[in-house]
């Protein structure tokens, strides 16, 4: 009888110890997603839904909306967007070849790279919107230059209200 006690003492010491060992460990993965940096966060979010991309260039915070181009491994540009709950990140929406995304209630981003290097700004709905210009380095003597303009718009642009200004 009091071996059987002793195993059983010593089988619900075990089962506690592995049971508080899970905890701990889980509260230092909690601890150090909270800890990361809202870049790292960012980057695993978009690695867990399979965004590819090879370089982040711009990011705006915009109400909950978190809006981000990207370089892909084809040199173009991609569009997502990310839902920030209180400090979780949500992923919404990303995609390769959009110029235009938009979910819900989040704002419309547009993409707007003219082909006319001779443009210097870009109006939509009437309105200067942000323009970007980016140094992507592709090899150590060897740098392309990316401009483009965005707009966050309520509704939905179509190209009949983008205007070209030289």
């Amino acid at each position: 009888m009091r071996k059987l006690f002793f195993i059983l003492c010593l089988f619900m010491f075990l089962v506690g110890c592995s049971n508080e060992q899970e905890e701990a460990e889980t509260a230092k993965k909690n601890k150090s997603q909270e800890n990361s940096s809202f870049q790292e966060q960012l980057e695993n979010l978009m690695d867990e839904n399979e965004f590819k991309y090879e370089e982040i260039i711009d990011l705006d915070i915009i109400d909950d909306y978190i809006y981000s181009v990207t370089v892909n491994f084809n040199g173009g540009l991609d569009l997502a967007i990310i839902k920030n709950n209180n400090g979780t990140l949500k992923w919404i929406a990303g995609s390769g070849d959009a110029t235009i995304l938009q979910y819900e209630d989040s704002r419309y981003v547009y993409l707007i790279k003219p082909d006319d290097p001779e443009v210097k700004q870009v109006n939509v709905f009437d309105v200067p919107v942000k323009s970007v210009t980016y140094y992507h380095q592709q090899t150590e003597s060897y740098t392309r230059e990316i401009k483009y303009w965005i707009a966050y718009t309520e509704k939905e642009p179509a190209p009949s209200v983008v205007e070209y200004i030289k």
